[in-house]
């Protein structure tokens, strides 16, 4: 679901801004390569979201072989609990659908923020600060800021607060952060983990046209569409977000990969927008697993039973043509 625009209007005014970003996350795997899960829009603690994740723990088992782990860590990329996130540390909710249906895969979790994170309606801050303070301990939890980065073989990983760019709380921030933490990756392949697209053919669509409200600037995501493509293109190697509840790996944007994966507990149709995919689908829930080396990428989007219904691998552009 997306921000109504009573709850926008409600937002303005409930709690502090949540500013404090910028922190770094444990490194979460050394080494030449990298492989993780990622996934959004898990929070609802229903039995597709049991099955995605027990698809993942048998698709990390299947991928162990003689050059480590099937996976080294799990990213939610936003609307981690529904409906309305959770109230601090020892909400039940983490456990029901939080970090719980997770804590089988026995691996680091990289939280993103959501916009259901911050409620629905009204848009309450300490619901997004509870969320980033994480469960009780001990947690597989990470994450130590609405906005942060950290380094996992040989990439360096962004995640970036998209629903406080949306309302215009912390934009400038966040887009001063990328950019730095684009000259700190030093021609490493940059990763951006972020809730809401750039581009999507589901029924938000595309950022800067949210729900087809370009006259609204907020709800339409204009500050995002403005950080993506004037600060995030030519920087970036690969987006993954959430948002949609579908899967699409759409043609790349700027030389950058564009991978949709809002599809951890629910589907919802797609509508056609003429974003040219490799890849859509908004009948079955899934998630991506993905590997890393400083040279390309394999790309992996699963469904809920763990069957492999699309790969892409390829070299990371070059930065000339991103």
């Amino acid at each position: 679901m997306t921000l109504g625009l009573l709850g926008l209007l409600l937002a303005c005014g409930r709690g502090p801004v949540l500013d404090q970003g910028g922190a770094e996350a444990p490194r979460a795997v050394a080494g030449e390569r990298v492989r993780f899960l990622a996934v959004g829009d898990t929070g609802m603690g229903n039995a597709p979201q049991r099955r995605v994740a027990a698809a993942m723990q048998a698709h990390c088992q299947g991928r162990t072989d003689a050059l480590g782990p099937g996976c080294d860590f799990l990213v939610l990329l936003g609307d981690v609990v529904y409906p309305a996130g959770v109230t601090g540390p020892d909400d039940p909710l983490w456990e029901s659908r939080g970090v719980g249906p997770y804590e089988s895969l026995n691996l680091p979790i990289y939280g993103v923020l959501g916009n259901h994170d911050y409620g629905d309606p009204p848009i309450e801050r300490a619901r997004a600060a509870a969320l980033v303070q994480g469960p009780t301990a001990p947690s597989p939890w990470i994450m130590p800021g609405p906005w942060y980065a950290f380094d996992a073989g040989p990439a360096r990983f962004v995640v970036l607060d998209t629903s406080a760019v949306m309302m215009g709380w912390t934009d400038e921030q966040q887009t001063a952060y990328f950019r730095q933490q684009a000259e700190l990756a030093a021609g490493r392949p940059l990763i951006l983990l972020a809730h809401h697209p750039l581009r999507s053919n589901g029924q938000h669509g595309n950022a800067g046209e949210y729900e087809g409200s370009a006259w609204i600037p907020f709800a339409s995501g204009r500050r995002i569409a403005r950080l993506y493509e004037d600060t995030v293109c030519g920087r970036a190697a690969m987006l993954l977000s959430g948002h949609e509840h579908s899967r699409q790996w759409l043609e790349p944007a700027c030389g950058m990969e564009l991978v949709v994966l809002g599809s951890g507990a629910a589907a919802t149709p797609l509508v056609g927008r003429g974003n040219p995919t490799f890849f859509e689908e908004a009948t079955e829930r899934g998630f991506g697993w993905f590997e890393l080396t400083a040279e390309g990428f394999r790309g992996e989007i699963l469904d809920e039973h763990g069957d492999i219904d699309f790969v892409r691998e390829g070299r990371w552009a070059p930065a000339e043509a991103r």
